[in-house]
């Protein structure tokens, strides 16, 4: 099985999506994931982010930079459309994996709604129908896309990975698979090894990054308390595994914790040959 590919994220640069995006390939990356946070932190609102999703992707293919993932809005962006019905906020997702289809991207991460924002007696139905839904439609138009739900750091149920692994389970379509979170993982008791473990082999790409088991801190893997030796031998399903470090400091700072991130991510994935 083939080691993941590693991305870097443009969570990583303290710029709106475009300019990272465009800094990122002047410094040479041919891949990379666009990620909803950087959409989040330059302040954008929600009505605008279907048009600076496709600015985004369309400045990648204007500098023959392939962005082979990316992190859909959190679950607070399809909450008003869910208000209408689940077929509504499948609605407003196809039309971000209709976007990004058209610029090659291969995987859109999503997190599952959480019980605290839909309720703990129908989380479950509600999520498997949105990705079930999600996932015909896509069908239906012929898109290529396929879809990963993420482990969370502290949205119930789904800050266990064998929750997630049985909603892709339960929903059984080719499309959709898991997106492995490891720095969430970890605030839930999960070593990197544990986490691959328990995810069945569902897994199509991989959240790297660390912490201390408290807080959700980002960093580089190797700057926590995650034991990435706990993946040696472990085979890895994932296509992808995402740089998902964050830095909030002077550009030219980020970009050098950005080489040390990917440097660090491509040390962690090739424990698992």
């Amino acid at each position: 099985m083939a080691e993941p590919l590693v991305l870097p994220s443009t969570r990583l640069l303290p710029q709106d999506p475009v300019a990272a995006v465009e800094r990122l390939a002047s410094e040479g990356y041919a891949r990379i994931e666009l990620n909803y946070a950087s959409f989040e932190r330059a302040g954008y609102d929600h009505p605008s982010y279907p048009n600076m999703l496709r600015r985004s992707l369309l400045e990648a293919a204007r500098r023959g930079v392939e962005v082979p993932v990316v992190h859909a809005p959190w679950e607070d962006y399809f909450l008003l459309a869910l208000g209408r019905g689940v077929e509504a906020a499948v609605s407003e997702a196809l039309t971000l994996a209709e976007i990004a289809d058209s610029y090659g991207v291969e995987v859109m991460v999503f997190h599952p709604f959480s019980a605290k924002r839909v309720g703990s007696g129908r989380v479950e139905w509600i999520n498997k129908k949105f990705f079930a839904l999600l996932s015909e439609k896509a069908d239906d138009e012929g898109l290529n896309v396929s879809f990963a739900v993420e482990n969370t750091s502290r949205e119930k149920p789904w800050s266990r990975i064998e929750a997630v692994a049985s909603l892709v389970s339960r929903v059984s379509h080719p499309r959709l698979r898991l997106c492995i979170d490891f720095g969430h993982a970890l605030l839930n008791g999960y070593q990197p090894g544990e986490a691959v473990s328990a995810a069945s082999g569902l897994e199509t790409c991989l959240h790297v990054h660390d912490n201390h088991g408290e807080r959700d801190e980002h960093l580089i893997p190797g700057a926590g308390s995650a034991r990435w030796l706990t993946l040696r031998g472990r085979r890895l399903a994932a296509r992808y595994a995402v740089v998902e470090v964050d830095c909030r400091e002077h550009l030219e700072h980020c970009l050098a914790r950005l080489r040390v991130a990917v440097a660090a991510t491509e040390t962690v994935v090739s424990l698992a040959r």
